[in-house]
């Protein structure tokens, strides 16, 4: 059986649309792999085994906002602990000390966003260059690549942005089948 991405996202409930939005730029990739997904759970959900996850995942994103809430810091700490390639996003709000405290850890490039439709925007054009960079790594084929640079390159060409996307459903941990 094919091998699958897996990806864990770390967020705070607050960003809600924010996780849509990742979910939306992940199904947009043009790769023949699946996707396996996982996310902080919410208030209320089992935490299951989100630890070992994020030990074996492929890519760590976090999405910080207003605040850096459990369990952020042991899904944090296990991330760097293994050195799991991290893409950080920030989104522009007042935030908590907790949450200022994670901003400014050393190593770690912050890319800012106001909205959901930009962070979902820049997900999709990092998520790209960082598979392209990973690509042997993950087992992409040629086609895979082809298609994440001809993405890059219209993602360049474009100079207006899109209305915002309305769907949702894609805000939870998944799976996405691949083509392989």
């Amino acid at each position: 059986m094919p091998r699958s991405i897996r990806l864990y996202v770390s967020s705070s409930p607050d960003l809600a649309p924010e996780r849509e939005a990742l979910g939306r730029a992940v199904a947009t990739l043009p790769v023949s792999l699946g996707w396996e997904i996982r996310h902080t759970p919410l208030v209320g959900e089992p935490e299951g085994d989100s630890l070992s996850f994020v030990a074996s995942c492929d890519l760590f994103v976090v999405l910080l906002g207003a605040d850096f809430a459990a369990p952020m810091g042991s899904e944090w700490q296990e991330a760097r602990r293994h050195r799991r390639l991290m893409l950080a996003f920030s989104k522009r709000v007042a935030r908590s000390p907790s949450a200022q405290w994670v901003f400014y850890q050393k190593g770690v490039e912050w890319e800012p966003f106001d909205s959901p439709a930009e962070l979902e925007r820049l997900l999709v054009r990092r998520l790209a260059r960082t598979l392209l960079d990973v690509g042997e790594r993950l087992d992409l084929h040629l086609s895979d690549v082809e298609g994440l640079l001809a993405l890059l390159a219209e993602e360049s060409e474009e100079e207006e942005p899109k209305e915002p996307d309305r769907r949702s459903g894609a805000g939870r941990s998944g799976i996405i089948l691949g083509e392989r």
